[in-house]
């Protein structure tokens, strides 16, 4: 059985199944996605991402030491294979939500 996802996990699976991102490329990400009616708070997206990583959503990799950043790293999220099929089956259900006035028109 897949999982179900909350709003903001969508969105954030969204920024994430494409390519791999870190925080504030996902917020920037969500936002752009949302056309700006989200904007996560960096406290909200990274206590989201660590329930999505328990849930088998997403997966992450710590990426190289910067000199700019001071030898902090930074941590990736890209979405896993069981993220794919649950973002997937919402988009099914979504477009066929679409479809359901018409389809319920066409039966009168």
């Amino acid at each position: 059985m897949l999982p179900s996802l909350t709003k903001t996990e969508i969105l954030i699976l969204t920024a994430v199944c494409s390519t791999e991102r870190y925080g504030l490329e996902i917020v920037d990400r969500v936002k752009e996605i949302s056309a700006g009616k989200t904007t996560l708070s960096l406290g909200g997206l990274y206590t989201t991402l660590h329930r999505m990583e328990q849930k088998g959503i997403v997966m992450t990799r710590w990426g190289e030491t910067d000199e700019v950043r001071r030898g902090a790293r930074r941590k990736y999220y890209k979405t896993t294979g069981l993220g794919l099929k649950a973002l997937r089956q919402v988009k099914t259900a979504m477009d066929y939500l679409k479809h359901l006035p018409q389809l319920a028109y066409v039966g009168s």
